[in-house]
């Protein structure tokens, strides 16, 4: 009858053990991770749904097996040691490895909690957590720190956290000794404007206020320990706060100080190039040719002088302007001389588009390349056409010096004996009255007047001279010239016609010296036309000038010898002595006027005499 009583439970008590065992059920079923029961020999005896999801096993048969068999080798003995514990009561919390069934490693998180049925251990509860992730993320955040930590305290760029709301600055980076001259400490709590120059302040307050997502870069100076000021450039980018609505700001900052230096020396140095390029622009003709030879640049003053467009100068090398002045010999030496890296200098005569010559002094710049071999060349040329000139006059006046030295020392002694000639005829022809001999005399006087008249012209190539200049008709002069001319045009078939405008104002003149040069313009003009042909003579008046033009249809004057006219004993006659047209030019000139010779070959010859109506009263005494 004991017995039976013992057995006797309760309604009261099962209902409580129901629910109790439905509470355990629906924990160990609904508990969302892996939950394992173990026996007290490590046997899986219970697994709750979600162990079939998470537990890497699924498909796999896992109840029914020791422990053992989900662990890394290494891990065993651990775990076992853990297991033990709990079987003594204690719950163990700890990390391990589990075995995928591929035998990939993960990590979990095991809790062991022990299975008391009426005071004794019978078995283990084990909760389980993939933490595969979770260590990762940990190794990676840990690795960043130190990849953090190792970048800010060896970087040469400054690093600060600053508290936005109080300016503080809570981190300075090692760096900052090596840019600024104090350690971090010097900084860290102290205002972030505590080195900043005063003038600076304003920027300073745009980067701390800067709300935006973008980093906001600011250029500003801070004092040095040694008391100079460095120039940084920073860059602050705002990150969220853990401390109330607090903003914080990471500034880094780079020392550009030596980098501003250099752009200041940059554009010292660009603006010395530029005003070193505005000179030459306006004082050189300047090009630049590739290794070859093909122009690749110029400048304005090039294309003016040269006549020749940029396009039309670019990709052609500098032979479309030879003149043909120099022998290929003389671009020979020029081009050896520069491609085994020389500078040359020398003078260069060129031809324009048009076909005008000019003059160029030129210095050829090699520039050499890495590999030793020039890969371009510059030319800079200055125009010394009129140098040129003067030199040519300077010559040709030291020919007129010779020759009117030459000149005044032959008509000196021609007209001391040409004196005694004329006196000794006329006292003959006072005592002969035959009139045979008399008609001999006139002859000799004659011809003595005419050998004086010679001398007279000899010295006009002597020094100036005292010459009688006097008011004179200029068209009487011109009609006076015509009839004297007359002839010889009419034996040589030439027509003579005239255009001239009436009531021209008397000019100031040597009236035989005016008639010589016509004449002798008149006579070149008539020689040149052996087949006959016509003249035409202009004389009208412009501004305060009177324009004489002789216009004449002959063969005209190849160019390579017009330049060359006027010089002393150059002529294009055959019998000539060059002396005619250089006569004519001094004469002009002494009249403060200008003589101009235009030609082309087979159309005939231009020659413009201008002559001032009043002459200047220093040329006058």
């Amino acid at each position: 009858m004991k017995q039976s009583r013992e057995c006797v439970i309760e309604e009261k008590q099962l209902l409580q053990l129901q629910r109790n065992f439905l509470k355990y059920e629906s924990l160990f079923a609904h508990y969302p991770g892996m939950m394992y029961l173990l026996d007290h020999n490590g046997i899986i005896t219970e697994i709750n749904d979600f162990s079939e999801k998470l537990s890497r096993h699924s498909n796999v048969q896992i109840k029914n097996k020791h422990y053992k068999q989900f662990l890394s080798n290494s891990e065993y003995d651990k775990v076992h040691h853990y297991f033990n514990d709990t079987l003594l009561g204690n719950v163990t919390h700890f990390q391990t490895i589990f075995l995928s069934p591929d035998h990939e490693p993960f990590d979990v998180e095991l809790i062991n909690i022990p299975v008391f049925i009426e005071g004794v251990v019978e078995g283990v509860f084990t909760l389980v957590r993939d933490i595969t992730n979770e260590r990762a993320a940990a190794f990676a955040l840990k690795d960043s720190k130190e990849k953090y930590r190792l970048i800010a305290e060896h970087t040469s760029e400054l690093i600060r956290l600053v508290n936005v709301e109080s300016e503080m600055v809570m981190y300075a980076s090692p760096s900052h000794e090596n840019v600024l001259g104090s350690p971090p400490a010097y900084y860290m709590g102290h205002s972030f404007y505590k080195d900043i120059h005063p003038d600076d302040r304003g920027l300073v307050d745009d980067l701390l206020r800067n709300i935006n997502q973008e980093p906001a870069i600011v250029e500003f100076r801070r004092r040095h320990a040694n008391g100079y000021w460095v120039i940084l450039e920073d860059r602050a980018t705002s990150i969220p706060s853990r401390i109330g609505d607090e903003r914080m700001l990471v500034v880094v900052s780079r020392d550009i100080t030596e980098k501003k230096h250099a752009e200041r020396e940059l554009q010292k140095t660009l603006k010395q190039l530029k005003d070193l390029k505005y000179a030459l622009d306006e004082s050189a003709l300047v090009s630049v040719t590739d290794e070859t030879g093909k122009i690749t640049s110029v400048n304005a003053k090039f294309c003016e002088i040269t006549e020749y467009s940029e396009d039309e100068l670019l990709r052609n090398s500098h032979m479309i302007l030879d003149s043909g002045y120099h022998p290929q010999s003389f671009f020979y030496e020029m081009n050896c001389k520069i491609q085994s890296g020389g500078v040359w200098k020398g003078e260069i005569n060129n031809l324009t588009k048009n076909g005008h010559c000019f003059w160029v002094d030129t210095t050829i710049v090699p520039f050499i390349g890495e590999n030793g071999a020039p890969y371009q060349y510059v030319y800079i040329r200055k125009d010394i056409t009129d140098r040129k000139h003067a030199e040519e006059l300077l010559h040709t006046s030291d020919k007129l010096s010779v020759i009117g030295e030459l000149a005044a020392g032959v008509a000196h002694e021609i007209r001391n004996p040409l004196t005694s000639l004329k006196g000794f005829t006329q006292i003959l022809k006072s005592r002969l009255n035959s009139e045979n001999d008399q008609e001999f005399i006139s002859i000799m006087l004659a011809e003595l007047d005419r050998i004086n008249m010679i001398v007279n012209e000899f010295m006009v190539l002597a020094r100036p001279q005292a010459v009688t200049y006097e008011k004179t008709d200029i068209q009487e002069l011109l009609q006076n010239v015509l009839t004297l001319i007359e002839t010889q045009a009419i034996l040589n078939n030439v027509q003579i016609y005239t255009r001239v405008i009436e009531h021209l104002p008397e000019i100031t003149c040597s009236e035989n010296q005016i008639k010589q040069v016509l004449i002798n313009i008149l006579k070149n003009a008539i020689e040149a036309m052996t087949d006959g042909g016509e003249i035409i003579l202009s004389l009208y008046s412009f501004g305060d000038e009177i324009i004489i033009e002789v216009r004449d249809s002959g063969t005209g004057i190849p160019e390579h010898q017009l330049a060359h006219l006027g010089e002393p004993f150059y002529t294009t006659k055959k019998k000539g002595n060059g002396l005619g047209l250089m006569i004519c030019r001094r004469i002009i000139q002494n009249h403060q006027g200008s003589f101009l010779i235009e030609s082309k070959e087979g159309e005939g010859t231009v020659v413009s005499i201008k002559l001032p109506f009043q002459l200047s009263q220093d040329e006058r005494r």
